[in-house]
């Protein structure tokens, strides 16, 4: 039964994860009305210290709803985990990010141009620059100008860098052996007290920040969009399919709480942020007559292009101690095999040195040794503390049979078909792991490691690409302005509408792609301006 008295509003925003809570506040600030519909609830940051220990005990603490809500699928040569990868609630993705705010090159957009590979994007590194200082200045980026692959900047980052650990020493020294420069990780976590939050204090689960000091939108954006009176959040309102006009218009979206009952929003603009995989399942499931395969899909390529960033670990043991675990993220990256090179023949990736290496905390070599008792004892003492690793971070190409589709076989708590994720990683994505792991090693050896070891691959979290921007309507889905080609009053936002991943964490461009979005719709707003 659906309630046939909708709610109207100026802008409907389905989703409060980054780039939803950034738009509410951008628009809201100017004066215009908006509504966001939340499905997770609005998460209580008094409980983020039972957060951290249900953490620390294997839980997953932004876990709340019943599990039929994450219901989905997964086919590939790795697996995906969208359960656990995403988070519903005010906030979204950016209460588990790890913070990582780094900025794309300016190669990154032109791989086409630059490398015959890939995609170019519709915009270009210098027409992003300003939204991306906006966006630094939002979240409060720590960092510093020492990284020498990075595009230029119009001004320094808001916040001083974290200091090196003590094992990123060990690591600079290794790297200049073998003539690779360590420079600061760029962050969206407080490196000092900053915009009412505190100082970073190294708690070492930063999944689930106990202080705030990680940037997430329920404490930067969303609370800020709320105090201008100008917007408004319904938690616990899943949407369900979008509904249109004759002309193709959004004319209003159905949501429903955990009761089932559905009811409408009104607007003469909507926003779709719901994240790559729910988007892209959103415009599948909203079929109608002038959208008989889906809205905003007269390409057919909602759903395709599927990427994340597929990551090893490489790990060793040094004789002298390292100290890891001291802080519970990485402060130190190398970004000299991410631009510089052909990237058709050799892939971009990063490295990332571990404050926090797999299998070398206390309990994992307790478990491991078999030992009991005072020989327990004897063996983690002597053991703990020399564990470092390398993690590389790998670009991935976009594929159209990586996708998002429509499973009728599987059923979420609506009664909706769930998502179905398609990935694979290919060849040229597996010769660049295999180079990143070789150059791994070989600073490993050079700090006198032992025991040198590759993970398995496993899969980021990112949902990328899944409605690609583009000026070809044939080969995208929105407009350099995040606006469906088909579909005048839809914009669909977040990392669904990046072109390529970069070796880089996309949340940084999300970020500014989302302020330069909300910037283009209240420029509709002035006289002669039309959507």
């Amino acid at each position: 039964m659906t309630d046939d008295n909708p709610e109207e509003t100026e802008v409907c925003i389905i989703g409060a994860g980054l780039a939803g809570g950034i738009m509410a506040f951008e628009l809201a600030r100017r004066g215009i009305r908006v509504l966001v519909l939340e499905s997770g609830p609005r998460h209580d940051f008094n409980r983020r210290f039972e957060g951290m220990r249900q953490f620390l005990q294997g839980e997953n603490p932004w876990r709340t709803l019943p599990p039929e809500m994450d219901r989905y699928t997964f086919s590939g040569s790795v697996p995906y985990f969208l359960d656990y990868n995403r988070v519903r609630g005010v906030g979204g993705s950016s209460l588990g990010w790890e913070g990582y705010a780094l900025r794309f090159h300016a190669n990154d957009f032109r791989l086409r141009s630059l490398y015959g590979i890939g995609e170019d994007w519709p915009i270009s590194y210098e027409d992003l620059e300003p939204y991306y200082r906006a966006a630094e200045s939002a979240l409060g980026v720590a960092g510093t100008s020492d990284d020498p692959w990075a595009s230029p900047r119009s001004s320094p980052f808001p916040l001083p860098p974290f200091a090196f650990s003590y094992s990123d020493g060990m690591f600079a020294r290794a790297c200049a052996r073998v003539g690779i420069a360590l420079h600061h990780l760029p962050q969206a976590r407080n490196s000092v007290a900053y915009a009412g939050r505190s100082q970073c204090r190294a708690c070492g689960t930063c999944y689930v920040c106990p202080t705030g000091a990680k940037a997430s939108v329920d404490l930067t954006h969303v609370p800020q969009a709320e105090a201008t009176g100008n917007a408004r959040v319904v938690t616990d309102a899943t949407v369900l399919r979008l509904e249109v006009d004759r002309s193709n218009r959004v004319t209003s979206v159905v949501y429903a709480g955990r009761d089932r009952r559905e009811r409408r929003v009104s607007a003469p603009l909507f926003v779709l942020a719901a994240g790559g995989v729910e988007t892209a399942r959103l415009l599948l499931l909203s079929v109608s007559e002038s959208s008989p395969t889906g809205l905003a899909n007269a390409s057919g390529l909602v759903g395709k292009y599927f990427m994340c960033h597929p990551v090893i670990d490489i790990t060793g043991r040094v004789p002298k101690k390292a100290y890891p675990y001291r802080v519970g993220f990485s402060t130190a990256m190398s970004r000299q095999f991410a631009v510089d090179r052909d990237r058709a023949r050799q892939g971009a990736f990063y490295l990332e040195f571990l404050n926090f290496p797999r299998d070398g905390q206390p309990e994992d070599l307790a478990l491991a040794s078999g030992k009991w008792g005072e020989a327990l004892r004897r063996h983690v003492e002597t053991e703990f503390g020399h564990a470092v690793g390398i993690r590389v971070y790998c670009e991935q190409l976009p594929d159209p049979r990586n996708s998002i589709v429509l499973n009728p076989q599987v059923k979420d708590y609506f009664g909706n078909p769930a998502p179905h994720i398609t990935c694979n990683i290919g060849p040229h994505e597996r010769a660049t792991l295999a180079e990143g792991a070789t150059v791994a090693k070989r600073i490993l050896e050079a700090m006198g490691a032992s025991r040198i070891q590759s993970s398995d691959l496993s899969l980021a979290a990112h949902q990328i690409g899944t409605h690609r921007m583009g000026r070809d309507p044939h080969t995208s889905v929105v407009d350099s302005t995040l606006r469906a080609h088909d579909v005048p009053n839809l914009y669909l936002v977040g990392s669904g509408c990046l072109v390529t991943t970069s070796s880089s964490p996309p949340g940084l461009t999300t970020a500014a792609l989302a302020i330069r979005a909300s910037e283009h719709i209240a420029s509709l707003r002035r006289p002669g301006a039309g959507a």
